[in-house]
Formats: C-alpha cells, sequence, structure tokens
C-alpha cells in the first residue's frame, strides 16, 4: 500500500506524463476528473493543484498556460511542450562527463548544488579521487534570470545606481571577484557593463527582441582607475620597501623608473581619478602622487578632510544599543570533502520525483541497469529507490491508465529495466541556476587547465542548452601564472618548504619567512596558499598576489592528514575591533566586510567590524573620509585614520 508521500509522488508523476502526452490545453476539470490520484470536490482538487503547480515550478518543469480555444466562457488551460521540457542528449564521452563534474566539484559557484544537474546528464560518474575544491564563485540572485534573458535575446529594464536602464544583453563577466553584465545600452546607444549587486527592479522583456551586437575590444581586467571616462597620466613614486608589491599591483610591464634605493616612479594611465587615488592612499605614507596637480589635490582634499575630522579616543561600544546581526566572517571556503558524514536521510516527494524524472529516460535507454549503479548515479538510498520503482513508478501512466496506458517495471536480481515510459522518453532539461552553475565551474576551470576533454564536453553542453561561451560567459578567477604561484603550487605538490617574502597588507609591514605549503585556492578575485608558517609557529593563509618572491627549499614535510579547508582568513580569539558611524556613501562597507553587529539609528549605520591589523583600518578609513567615523573600539591607537592622514601630508610637505 502506498504511504502519503508515495501517493503524492505518484500523483505529481502521473501529472507530468499527462500534460506532456497532450497537444491542446487542459483545462482543470478534465485534470481534476482524468489525472489520478487527485482527491474528489472542487475546493479539495483546487488546492491540491494549486501545491503541485508551485512543486513544478520549483523544479524547474515548465507549465504553458492559456486560453482553451473554443471555451464560452474563456477557461485557462495547461500542458507541458516538449520543446521547453526535454533536455536533447549532448553525447558525453566518458571522459568529458567526467571533467565537467570535476569542474563540477572544484569551482563551485556559491549557494548552489551541481549534482542535481548530473542526473540530467546520465548521473554523476564513479567517484574518483578526491579532489579539493578549488575555487567559490559568490552567487548573485539575478545571475539565473540574467542567463536565461541572454539565451533568448530578451531586452531587460533596471535601476543602475538610481537611474532607469534599458539594455540588450550579451554576456556575463566574472572578474576581480564580482559578476558584471555586458550588453548594448539602448538609451546611450553604445556597450555598457554593469555590476549585478548594483542592479536593482529588474525586469525581463518578450524572447526574441533583438540580435546581439558585437562587444568592443578590451577588457574587464583593466585595474579600476583604467575603466572610465577621464585622460590623465599619473606619476607615482614608491618606496623601496613596498617596490616589488605595487609593482605587481599595476603590472610588470608598467612605465616606470627604477632607483638606484629601489625606489619606484610609475607612470599610470588613468580614466578614473577616484579609484587612483584609493589606490595610492592603499599604499600610505608610502607613495606620493607626484601629479598631475589636479589629481595630487584630489587626494590632499580627502586626506586633509580625515585629518582635521579626526575621530576621537576610541571608547568602549555600548553592546546594550547594538543588535546582532548573525553574520559570521567568511573566513573558511567550505570543502565538501571536509564535512563530517551524515547520516541518510529522507528524501522529500520533490527530491525523489526530481531524480525520477531522470533516471527513467536512463534506464530505459540503456535497456536496464543495475539497483547499485542507479543509487550511486543518482544519488538515490537503495530502500528507497526499489519501494519507488516498484509501489510508484509501476502505477504512473496516462488515462485511461490500461495496462498498455502504464510504466512497466521489472526488477530481477538487482536489475532494473523500464518499458512504456514514451512521455519520460528524455530527461527533464536543466534549469537556469543549474545551467549557469554547471556552465560557470567549466568555463572557471577550463581557464585554468586547458583540459581538452573538458573543453569538449563544454563546448557540447554550451550546444545543447542553446548557448554561445565565446558569446555569452566569461569567468576569470585570478591570475594563476605568476612565478610565486607556480612556485607555491609545485611545494603543495611535492611538499616542499618555501621561503617567501611577503607584504602584509593588513599590518603595511614586508617579512621574510618559511611556510609549508599545503593546497592552493581561489576566492573572490583572488588566489590564497594554506600552509603551516615556522615564523608564527601555526597555520596561515597567505594571499599570493602579496607574496613578493617564492623559493623552494631542499628539503620536505609531512603535510596533516585529512582534507585541507581552505580558510581565508583566521581571526584571532582576542582581535581588536572597532565600531564606526557609517553614513550613506560609506555603507558599502556591509557588502563588504563581516559585521558582527550593525544597528540603524535613521540613516546612520553603526558597525562591529573585526580589525585585521591596524594598517587595513587606516586605509578603510582614508577611503570612507567623513562619511565614517570611528565611535568605538578595544586595541586600537587614538584617531587611528587621522594619524595616517596627518603621515600622509607629512609626506607631501603639509
Amino acid at each position: 500500500m502506498n504511504t502519503p508521500a508515495g501517493a503524492k509522488l505518484e500523483r505529481l508523476l502521473n501529472l507530468t506524463a499527462a500534460l506532456l502526452n497532450t497537444e491542446r490545453l487542459l483545462p482543470a476539470s478534465e485534470i481534476a476528473s482524468k489525472v489520478a490520484g487527485y482527491a474528489s470536490g472542487k475546493e479539495a482538487f483546487r488546492r491540491t493543484f494549486a501545491r503541485d503547480k508551485s512543486e513544478f515550478r520549483k523544479m524547474g518543469i515548465p507549465i504553458t498556460t492559456g486560453i482553451v480555444p473554443g471555451s464560452d466562457p474563456p477557461v485557462e488551460g495547461y500542458r507541458i511542450h516538449p520543446r521547453d521540457y526535454y533536455l536533447e542528449d549532448p553525447d558525453l564521452a566518458a571522459d568529458e562527463r567526467a571533467a565537467l563534474h570535476l569542474a563540477a566539484r572544484t569551482v563551485r559557484l556559491e549557494g548552489t548544488s551541481i549534482e542535481t544537474a548530473f542526473w540530467a546528464l546520465g548521473g554523476r560518474p564513479p567517484e574518483g579521487d578526491p579532489s579539493p575544491e578549488l575555487a567559490v564563485i559568490p552567487f548573485n540572485e539575478h545571475l539565473a534570470v540574467l542567463y536565461r534573458a541572454i539565451s533568448e535575446r530578451s531586452a531587460i529594464s533596471f535601476r543602475y545606481r538610481g537611474e532607469a536602464r534599458s539594455v540588450e544583453p550579451v554576456r556575463l563577466h566574472f572578474t576581480r571577484g564580482h559578476w558584471y553584465l555586458g550588453g548594448h545600452d539602448r538609451a546611450r546607444a553604445s556597450w555598457r557593463h554593469f555590476r549585478l549587486d548594483r542592479i536593482a527592479e529588474l525586469e525581463v522583456g518578450q524572447a526574441g527582441a533583438f540580435v546581439p551586437k558585437a562587444a568592443p575590444a578590451g577588457s574587464l581586467e583593466r585595474a579600476p582607475w583604467e575603466i572610465g571616462g577621464e585622460a590623465w597620466t599619473a606619476l607615482i613614486d614608491v618606496d623601496a620597501d613596498v617596490a616589488d608589491w605595487a609593482l605587481g599591483q599595476v603590472g610588470r610591464d608598467t612605465a616606470c623608473e627604477l632607483r638606484p634605493d629601489g625606489s619606484l616612479r610609475l607612470q599610470l594611465p588613468v580614466a578614473n581619478a577616484d579609484a587612483l587615488v584609493d589606490f595610492v592612499l592603499g599604499l600610505l605614507d608610502r607613495a606620493e602622487l607626484v601629479g598631475p596637480p589636479e589629481l595630487r589635490q584630489k587626494l590632499l582634499e580627502r586626506v586633509r578632510a580625515c585629518a582635521t575630522a579626526g575621530s576621537g579616543q576610541p571608547a568602549p561600544a555600548s553592546p546594550r544599543r547594538l543588535a546582532a546581526t548573525g553574520t559570521q566572517p567568511p573566513a573558511a571556503v567550505a570543502d565538501p570533502a571536509a564535512r563530517a558524514v551524515q547520516p541518510t536521510r529522507r528524501l522529500t516527494s520533490s527530491e525523489r520525483m526530481h531524480r525520477l524524472l531522470q533516471l527513467i529516460p536512463w534506464v530505459a535507454d540503456r535497456g536496464g541497469a543495475t539497483l547499485g549503479e542507479i543509487t550511486e548515479r543518482f544519488d538515490y538510498p537503495a530502500d528507497g529507490l526499489l519501494a519507488d520503482l516498484q509501489q510508484v513508478v509501476f502505477m504512473v501512466g496516462v488515462p485511461p491508465y490500461t495496462p498498455d496506458a502504464l510504466i512497466e517495471v521489472a526488477v530481477e536480481d538487482g536489475w532494473v529495466q523500464i518499458h512504456f515510459a514514451d512521455y519520460f522518453r528524455k530527461p527533464l532539461r536543466l534549469t537556469p541556476p543549474q545551467a549557469v552553475a554547471l556552465l560557470a565551474a567549466a568555463t572557471g576551470l577550463l581557464g585554468l587547465t586547458g583540459d581538452s576533454a573538458l573543453e569538449r564536453g563544454l563546448l557540447k553542453l554550451a550546444g545543447t542548452l542553446g548557448v554561445n561561451l565565446a558569446e555569452a560567459l566569461e569567468i576569470r578567477l585570478g591570475d594563476a601564472t605568476s612565478e610565486a604561484h607556480l612556485t607555491l603550487q609545485e611545494g603543495c605538490r611535492s611538499h616542499r618548504p618555501a621561503a617567501i617574502r611577503y607584504y602584509s597588507y593588513d599590518r603595511d609591514a614586508v617579512t621574510e619567512r618559511v611556510i609549508e605549503p599545503y593546497r592552493t585556492f581561489a576566492h573572490e578575485g583572488a588566489w590564497y596558499v594554506r600552509s603551516f608558517c615556522r615564523l608564527s609557529v601555526q597555520e596561515r593563509t597567505f594571499r599570493i598576489d602579496r607574496v613578493i618572491a617564492a623559493e623552494l627549499l631542499e628539503e620536505s614535510f609531512d603535510p596533516p592528514p585529512g582534507p585541507i579547508t581552505a580558510t581565508v582568513w583566521d581571526p584571532p580569539v582576542d582581535a581588536p575591533w572597532v565600531e564606526l558611524a557609517l553614513e550613506g556613501p560609506a555603507q558599502w562597507v556591509l557588502d563588504y566586510y563581516p559585521a558582527s553587529r550593525i544597528e540603524w539609528d535613521g540613516p546612520t549605520c553603526r558597525a562591529r567590524l573585526p580589525v585585521g591589523g591596524i594598517a587595513w583600518l587606516e586605509r578603510l578609513l582614508l577611503r570612507l573620509g567623513p562619511a565614517a567615523r570611528v565611535i568605538g573600539g578595544e586595541g586600537l591607537p587614538p584617531e587611528p585614520g587621522a594619524a595616517a592622514a596627518r603621515r600622509i601630508l607629512a609626506r607631501y610637505a603639509e
């Protein structure tokens, strides 16, 4: 006898079969009378049918609605059009499917699961050697909507920094830790890039509304000060102790003059003066913006404002005035291999149905499969799978539910065969979130490895989904080709320590140390190495673009057993903290840094932030200017922002 959950699953499968097997719109009254599993009574049917439609939407099953032809008064009807439901077979070779699965395990789109996508591609391949997670790409709520708009050539409208925009979307980019949309701005009659986290009130128009215009030459990989409409040439003097690091930030091919004392004079093309000022102030009093006078004056105006405003002596904040946000520092990138083994859980009806809609066509097309193979490929607990095949799928079909209209399931000695399931002949197509997550993972890993099997599989999958990858998607996980990066990767592989010269951005100090590198990983556009630091005698994470030099030693070390977590920051238990009063222009801080406590007082936000180093706090305050005030803290020097501003002014002889 079927359980209530089994009865729901059977009803959902019957409804899917009926709506797929019709070429006309079915009115609700016909569904109620002919589709097995619905209770009698209009109100009971209405409530159940509404819940079932909601389940379909969550699973990505596309229901087409419209007015039933000839109905008077007009009656709404329903069907599932095969072109919207079925996923065409991308014909992946075994090595191509395995490469795609490896990409999904090593490059993850935050907040999404790609495992379900592999059920539509014949299930996940057998697990090979465990691979540590290499990178996490941050999720954005607009990704799936924009992916569909790009695929369907739908124009979009939205507000960007408060201004209405109408755009023909062509490309999604991920670079420098952020997602961008590239497309033709209709009002400006030119190509524009928009950061996704600044898009609001997004609306999508009709499909097929435009023919894509070619993107102009150029790259989002440019430095922030090179993106804009201004035209300057800046001269910047940089002290010797940070010269190597600064040159790495602007590019080794940048025009510069190396002086006998090791200092540099950089010559930078500038299209965005504010971004250049941010960069120079990031070097604190170790750099000076020499010219042109207009840019120098712009920097000095901001520094003077910080110096004269002052911040007052930090005083202990009043905890009772602050409300905990529940926000935790993004200190660790979750590593699937590091998670504790969880007991087998019972699948919901929707989870069971999603798996069945993908495994039925796979088993039928192959002529059969073992229970063990189905269990492994589709992550279906063995006892639940056997019960669903024999008690649920066996009773699924289309009206009038005669033996020839029902699915036939045979299970003998662990061998499963499925027949007469023509309406489930192909798997359910990928949802936009599944598609963009899988394409992003594969594109990101391909940019690092150049693996030919992955490239072939990605092109086949993109063709099946109707996406021109060269035009629609670009993923850059950060520069992984620097000499220091390659050296540290070799140290991870060969278990050899490395002597490094490291610029600590938080403390504004250059140190030399020996580390035992465990693994490298990317997070939000930057690469890191997790290691044991012999100088601090503890595990530490170092950002690789701040490693000025690295050299492997002629010795080896034993890495710790088990998986190495991809931890970005190790906050000490007694770390300093600061409480800031943030006005409107400074409130972007809440989107970038973990605030343990916040409180709103009208338009002003009070936020408590952990402080990794005093230099980090000084840079933040200089960047925020008078829009931020220190109103409390622990472990801080007096007036950190004003003190840094006065040191900078002294360098400029003011």
